[in-house]
């Protein structure tokens, strides 16, 4: 069914309850409030227990979450068995793939089986911005932004108020404090996603950027300010650099999160195989507190790659992290429990069979902001999910929530081109082409 027949079905027939409710932006804005936390809900809850000195209810919002995810869930095969959405949810197909994939590889080698919730709950926040982009627009973009605006504004003054941290002082020099948004290697998959979905929503409610889009990019700046990690640092001037680049122009051919996936390979390869970090020892330590291991990271692509060598195809599961970090050789001033690289991790976990549909979801994700190329929101979606691929390099996100609904923005391009009259600028003022 064509997205125009969907259109006219839904304006003849009388919605029901659940579509009534999903055009309010409140149940998205809920769900995604619970939704980011999905990673830190036992560090939140430990945190709180720890600072006011009792518990939290944190229990009891795991199974909320839960059952938001299993009602988004049938709500979406709802629609989908009416033909109220699109019966070609690429992207989602894809993503079921990867992780059937790991989750079986799982199974097979006896690996952790904590990941559940957070697999859910990035399918569901897929399915709802899937669904929603077709029959809510307004409501699933406002709810999504608005959530993720709320956690930073409530993140920003514990930050400076505890800048010690939540689960803090401690004298180690290697300590990592915890505040709302978790750590502060980990804030930015919240806050850089605030903005894009910000800037999506302007563009698309108002034709223009509002005084809301400039107090999330306020937020945003002093958040990275403060945090300083050098990750984020790095992200952040690769997203604000490429947004000033293409400000007044349609996305150019070479910009697609294909290309940024190549170059991140490209990075990896010339800092794991060709050793170039070395000539640029000076800046990497005085700038952003690395060494020419990359704080080790070298060292763990090596077993991460010893791994790959022995399991190409199926890879070994996902592993307990106590495994993980013996294999690593993490130590307390030291606990590292992933590859901190975006396909070595993929790739030793699910082999290249769930490698595979990763690398489809970027090629979809890459032909679509091509076709809309023109429309300022595809732009802005295109350019979040290039930061976060090549933050990849030395980061992992396929753990996190908000990263697959970033495939599902371009995967739904069509829904966010803008109106024939606009031209493709990112600016505070509406600008209307002459005819």
């Amino acid at each position: 069914m064509t997205e125009e027949a969907i259109r006219v079905r839904t304006e003849k027939q009388k919605p029901a309850l659940p579509d009534r409710l999903l055009a309010r932006p409140y149940i998205y804005l809920v769900f995604v409030l619970l939704a980011v936390q999905v990673n830190n809900l036992k560090k939140a809850e430990q945190a709180v227990y720890g600072w006011l000195g009792y518990p939290a209810g944190f229990p009891f919002l795991r199974v909320l979450l839960w059952l938001l995810c299993a009602g988004m869930i049938g709500l979406y095969l709802w629609r989908l068995v009416r033909g109220d959405v699109s019966r070609r949810p690429g992207m989602v197909l894809l993503l079921l793939a990867m992780h059937g994939v790991l989750i079986l590889m799982t199974l097979v080698y006896g690996g952790a089986s904590g990941y559940w919730l957070h697999w859910v709950t990035a399918l569901s926040l897929m399915l709802a911005l899937e669904m929603g982009l077709q029959r809510e627009k307004q409501s699933v973009l406002e709810g999504f932004s608005l959530a993720l605006a709320l956690w930073l504004c409530l993140n920003l003054p514990v930050r400076l108020l505890v800048p010690w941290g939540l689960n803090g002082p401690d004298s180690n020099p290697l300590f990592v404090p915890e505040w709302l948004l978790g750590s502060r290697v980990t804030y930015y998959r919240v806050a850089f996603p605030a903005l894009g979905l910000e800037m999506i929503r302007s563009q698309m409610r108002h034709g223009r950027y509002t005084l809301r889009t400039l107090a999330v990019f306020l937020l945003v700046a002093v958040t990275v300010a403060l945090h300083r990690g050098a990750t984020a640092l790095m992200g952040y001037a690769v997203l604000l650099g490429m947004l000033a680049a293409f400000s007044c122009r349609a996305l150019p051919r070479y910009a697609t999160p294909a290309a940024m996936l190549g170059v991140s390979a490209a990075l990896f390869i010339a800092v794991q195989f060709l050793h170039v970090q070395y000539l640029f020892t000076p800046l990497l330590e005085r700038g952003l507190g690395k060494d020419a291991t990359l704080n080790l990271r070298t060292e763990i692509w090596t077993e991460a790659l010893k791994v790959i060598r022995n399991y190409p195809l199926t890879g070994v599961g996902l592993l307990p992290v106590s495994y993980l970090q013996q294999l690593f050789h993490a130590t307390a001033e030291a606990p590292f429990n992933h590859t901190h690289n975006q396909i070595l991790e993929i790739w030793m976990h699910g082999g290249l069979l769930a490698l595979a549909p990763f690398l489809g979801m970027v090629a979809l994700a890459s032909r679509q902001a091509l076709r809309f190329r023109q429309s300022a929101a595809v732009k802005t979606a295109a350019v979040l999910l290039m930061a976060f691929l090549f933050m990849g390099t030395v980061e992992i996100f396929h753990n996190d929530a908000l990263y697959y609904p970033l495939f599902v923005l371009l995967a739904r391009a069509d829904c966010l081109q803008a109106p024939a009259r606009q031209l493709p600028c990112m600016s505070f003022r509406r600008r209307i082409a002459r005819r």
